[in-house]
């Protein structure tokens, strides 16, 4: 009777303890393909911080040069009959034309959030340097909206005292050789519009250079969560 018992016990334990390591086994390949694909769409992650920073460049250029016509007209607006007509349609055009739309690809980040992947980041900067950038880059995009929406203000002068000397591209993107031939005693509403337009520029240039320099530190954090799997 006892020698029963015992083999019926020690089937019991065979049984138990097979079922655990199924069950262990199971859980560790699911965690595994999860880990997986969790790094997966880090790497893709990695990808877009490429494209965000080429991006990101070409618009600090972009709006930098802007700004700078925007100041040389403010700094001549009293003595432009000292400049070509032609000197001050290109500055008066690459103050108001330049603009950007910023367009980012936030698909894989949704998919750690969505598919509970983000639990398996074990840097915790990481985390939080993945959450930070998806916000500012809101907060630039509004920013983008707003000096789109000066320009928008500034674009039928522009339009109705330039006139087109030359059809080549500027930049690749924008037709901003033009010769000014309206009157040089510019409204005082045109200049306020342009220093509407410049001190949202100054902050977009603030916001494009901090996020650069993030999105590096973010890189370096990705990198090292994928090694340690």
């Amino acid at each position: 009777m006892k020698k029963t018992i015992v083999k019926y016990f020690f089937e019991f334990i065979v049984i138990v303890i097979g079922v655990s390591i199924s069950f262990y086994a199971e859980n560790y390949n699911d965690s595994l393909n999860k880990i997986q694909l969790k790094n997966q769409s880090l790497n893709r992650i990695l990808e877009n911080l490429k494209i965000d920073n080429t991006d990101n460049r070409f618009n600090y250029k972009a709006h930098s040069e802007s700004l700078i016509s925007s100041e040389w007209i403010l700094t001549n607006r009293n003595n432009l009959s000292a400049y070509s007509r032609d000197t001050i349609g290109f500055h008066l055009s690459r103050a108001i034309n330049i603009i950007t739309y910023f367009v980012d690809n936030q698909e894989e980040y949704k998919t750690i959030q969505s598919s509970g992947y983000i639990e398996y980041l074990e840097n915790e900067n990481l985390v939080k340097g993945l959450q930070e950038k998806y916000v500012q880059h809101k907060v630039m995009k509004f920013i983008e909206e707003e000096i789109r929406s000066k320009a928008i203000a500034l674009a039928d002068f522009e339009f109705k005292n330039s006139k087109i000397i030359n059809d080549s591209m500027y930049m690749g993107f924008y037709l901003i050789y033009k010769r000014y031939i309206g009157d040089l005693e510019i409204p005082n509403e045109f200049y306020d519009r342009i220093i509407e337009k410049a001190s949202f520029q100054k902050i977009y240039l603030f916001q494009i250079k901090r996020r650069i320099q993030r999105d590096s530190i973010l890189a370096n954090e990705i990198n090292k969560e994928i090694l340690v799997d």
